[in-house]
Order: C-alpha cells, then sequence, then structure tokens
C-alpha cells in the first residue's frame, strides 16, 4: 500500500509548473507501510524540482504560496492525518529559518528532518504505519 504525502508539500500559481505535477495529491511517499530519510529525501527533491520554478535553489514567496496552496488542496482531497500535518508543517514559519522570505533547500531538509525524527518515536530511522 502507497501513501500520498502532501507536504507538501504545491503549485497551481507558478505558471512553470504543470498543473499534472503541482496535484501533489498523487505523490507517492514511501514504500508498504513504512518511510525512510530516503523517502523524504526524494520528496525534498520532487517539491524543489516542482515548485522551484526559476531553478535558484530556494522556494521564493511567490513559489511557496503555490506550495501552500498545492497541499491545501491535497489534503481537501485526500483528509488522511499525514497529509493534514503536511499542510501545516510545512507552513513558512516551520521552514523558513532565518525569515528572509525564500526557503532554500537546506532551510526544507532541516524542516524535513524535524519532522521526521519527531514522527520516528522509536528512533530505528523508519516511520511505520503505527507511528503516523
Amino acid at each position: 500500500m502507497r501513501r500520498t504525502l502532501v507536504l507538501a508539500s504545491f503549485l497551481a500559481c507558478t505558471s512553470a509548473v504543470s498543473a499534472q505535477a503541482s496535484d501533489i495529491s498523487s505523490w507517492n511517499f514511501g514504500s508498504g507501510d513504512t518511510i525512510t530519510w530516503g523517502d523524504v529525501e526524494e520528496l525534498r527533491k520532487t517539491i524543489f524540482e516542482t515548485f522551484d520554478a526559476d531553478g535558484d535553489g530556494a522556494l521564493s514567496n511567490e513559489e511557496y504560496t503555490a506550495f501552500d496552496k498545492s497541499r491545501a488542496e491535497a489534503a481537501g482531497k485526500d483528509a488522511s492525518s499525514l497529509l493534514l500535518r503536511a499542510v501545516s508543517g510545512l507552513g513558512r514559519e516551520n521552514t523558513d529559518l532565518n525569515l528572509d522570505g525564500s526557503v532554500t533547500r537546506s532551510e526544507m531538509e532541516t524542516a524535513l528532518r524535524s519532522w521526521f525524527d519527531r514522527i520516528d518515536r522509536d528512533k530505528d530511522g523508519v516511520i511505520t504505519k503505527g507511528e503516523y
């Protein structure tokens, strides 16, 4: 069984991103009933490939707004607890660590690592269905 993660988490507003790619409700995340850190790293890459329209390595205010909208729309399509947590969990208040208005790959990785470590209660490096 594959889970869909909405982190994210992105984008109907940015013209450079296709509607299909920005419909993150269809993104698969993890495998079986587990999520590894490698899965999370792949998600971060997908987020930036999808929403970093200018390719500068950071999500600008406009790009992040599109990401916010996409996460909210995906949660509306599938109100799983993981999707709902992704709507608020990846808000800028949690990812723009230096408060400069954009979110770099590094800032996103730090936020995702914090999320992963919080959810991985038994600290075995794998998030299982019971943990999320």
